[in-house]
């Protein structure tokens, strides 16, 4: 019993004329009658009633029918997966990022490329005030957002993968300079939170734009507010890299994500994360429901490995 008598039963069975099923699968008639005579050998039994006028399954027929489509299905669904796996070894995958939700992203990454190392990886950085790109248009496999920016859609799913902790970044010297507790040097880390706490109030601010990361600036807004004061905010920006800069500087402090702070953090800026978990921004990686890319769907199963640990 091979593929080609279970395909030639099966379009017999749906047309019921020979001719008709050797025009619809491309073989002569002489080709199809042969397949089922030996089908018919092989299990012992008729499958067709057949005269001139007409063709009819038998009772044998019907009963084989099932397990016939089965038999199809399962060889149509074997050459997919074998074809999915072969292109997504050497296809492209296309990711986009908002930059708090990059660590995660980096350990994926990791993983992919040393499984698949020739799929081509294109990766986009987004604003932290991007939205989803329309359900259509957008260009990208999987987008790594805060969970906040996702449009509400049944063309996407997701899959939460961390909270990304916010803290207060300063300058080594502004931090050494508050009162109490001791240097925050490389044995002091971390220094009493409620000192910094303490100090917040009378010291300027320096931060990401509301445009550039409406989430993150509505979270520095409530850590204020919680500890009841409103921020001096002498300055914003719309992107990380002129906050740190400005940090570095000693200009001021700044509310930002463990995963910016950790990129850009040198010996002059410290970083103490916000002991309130709270605050921590919940982040997804976001995909349309028809993922369509087989390269995709490979990088999809390192995701959910990585969540499952």
């Amino acid at each position: 019993m091979h593929l080609n008598q279970i395909n030639s039963f099966l379009a017999i069975s749906k047309t019921l004329n020979f001719t008709s099923a050797a025009r619809q699968l491309g073989i002569p008639q002489s080709t199809i009658s042969r397949q089922i005579n030996d089908l018919e050998g092989q299990l012992g039994v008729r499958l067709f009633y057949r005269t001139r006028r007409d063709v009819r399954l038998t009772d044998e027929g019907r009963a084989f029918l099932p397990y016939a489509r089965e038999m199809a299905e399962a060889a149509a669904s074997g050459t997919r997966a074998v074809r999915q796996l072969h292109d997504g070894l050497t296809g492209r995958l296309s990711i986009a990022a908002a930059p708090a939700a990059e660590g995660f992203l980096a350990e994926c990454l990791q993983d992919f490329h040393r499984e698949y190392p020739d799929v081509i990886i294109d990766l986009t950085r987004l604003s932290g005030g991007d939205m989803l790109m329309d359900d259509v248009d957008s260009p990208h496999d999987f987008v790594f957002l805060y969970r906040d920016m996702l449009s509400d859609s049944d063309e996407y799913e997701y899959l939460p993968t961390h909270s990304e902790p916010i803290g207060l970044a300063m300058s080594r010297s502004l931090a050494d300079s508050l009162p109490g507790g001791r240097p925050a040097g490389k044995g002091n880390p971390a220094k009493d939170p409620s000192v910094l706490a303490d100090a917040l109030p009378s010291l300027p601010f320096v931060l990401l734009s509301e445009e550039a990361d409406p989430i993150l600036y509505m979270q520095a807004m409530n850590y204020c507010r919680t500890h009841r004061f409103t921020p001096h905010v002498i300055n914003t920006f719309p992107e990380a890299s002129s906050v740190l800069l400005a940090l570095r500087s000693g200009i001021g402090v700044s509310l930002l994500p463990a995963a910016q702070a950790a990129g850009c953090a040198d010996e002059d800026i410290l970083f103490f994360p916000l002991e309130d978990e709270s605050y921590a921004i919940p982040c997804i990686a976001a995909w349309k429901s028809s993922l369509l890319n087989p390269a995709a769907s490979l990088f999809l199963e390192i995701m959910k490995k990585r969540t499952a640990h």
